[in-house]
């Protein structure tokens, strides 16, 4: 009887099985092997040694993965385009025994995995209950691609229900995928066009606040409308943009300043007037002026 050497683990199972390989020429068989062996080169090559076991079987091989179940599914779909092989796939406990210095592995994960490629007909992988389950609780997603492939009854009288990927529903729920994401892109553009359109009233179109510190009081002009003098006015809201500020008052030279306002922007403007100076009075000649007075 063999001997366990540890206690079993459980792992996802891709059995590969080279359809009516017995009856075929061995030149046949051999070509058959080495295509599935590339097959099974180009998968390993892109995993780590830590998360798989490559086991040879009669009629084909098997992999055993310790990875996610989405992964397992898409590498036993891999496998099965780039070979002659039909697929099955299955997770449950595996096993390892030893006797005269020999060692194998057994168990219902290997077991299911090879039941479920002997029913296969080569058009798709199937999958047992127990894989789409995990499929299920792990990546529910991917899960309802999966349609039921029927059941199965095995020569020992035992039924196999398994499942299979359907491409119907793959496409199904790719093509929601891409609706959900163009629905997402339009709801950020309403959003966006929603909140430029609140932006410009509420934002772009605050007043500026202007505060006159103007010495002496004068009158205000903004573009030629006259807005008061200074005091009382000593703030005053001028719409955002380009403007020219003016002041007068009478005896002083006019103050005029362009300004760029930003909306809600708050400019303090501080100036003084220049006084005009008075005329300079003519200078007096008194020989001249007395002649004037006597009118010669």
């Amino acid at each position: 009887m063999p001997v366990a050497t540890a206690s079993p683990v459980h792992a996802h199972v891709a059995f590969l099985r080279l359809p009516e390989f017995d009856s075929r020429p061995v030149a046949e068989q051999v070509a058959m092997k080495e295509r599935l062996e590339d097959a099974l080169l180009g998968a390993l090559a892109r995993m780590s040694t830590r998360d798989r076991i490559v086991l040879e079987a009669p009629d084909g091989m098997a992999l055993i993965y310790f990875g996610e179940a989405e992964e397992a599914l898409d590498l036993a779909q891999g496998l099965q385009r780039a070979s002659d092989a039909h697929v099955g796939l299955n997770y449950g406990p595996l096993a390892m025994s030893a006797r005269s210095g020999e060692s194998r592995v057994y168990g219902d994960g290997l077991a299911g995995a090879e039941a479920a490629a002997r029913f296969s007909d080569g058009h798709a992988v199937l999958l047992t209950e127990s894989f789409s389950a995990m499929l299920r609780a792990s990546s529910p997603d991917r899960a309802r691609e999966l349609a039921g492939a029927g059941d199965f009854t095995d020569t020992r009288v035992r039924i196999h229900k398994f499942y299979a990927p359907d491409p119907k529903l793959r496409a199904a729920r790719l093509r929601r995928m891409t609706l959900y994401a163009l629905f997402g892109g339009v709801l950020v553009l309403l959003a966006g066009v929603v909140g430029r359109d609140i932006y410009k009233p509420l934002f772009q179109t605050r007043p500026a606040i202007v505060k006159l510190e103007v010495k002496p009081r004068a009158e205000v002009f903004v573009d030629g409308a006259t807005q008061g003098r200074t005091p009382p006015l000593t703030e005053m809201q001028v719409a955002p943009g380009k403007h020219v500020v003016t002041f007068r008052q009478a005896g002083y030279r006019p103050l005029e300043i362009t300004v760029e306002l930003k909306p809600g922007e708050r400019r303090v403007m501080t100036h003084s007037l220049q006084r005009i100076p008075d005329p300079t009075p003519p200078k007096q000649d008194f020989w001249r002026d007395l002649k004037k007075k006597f009118g010669s």
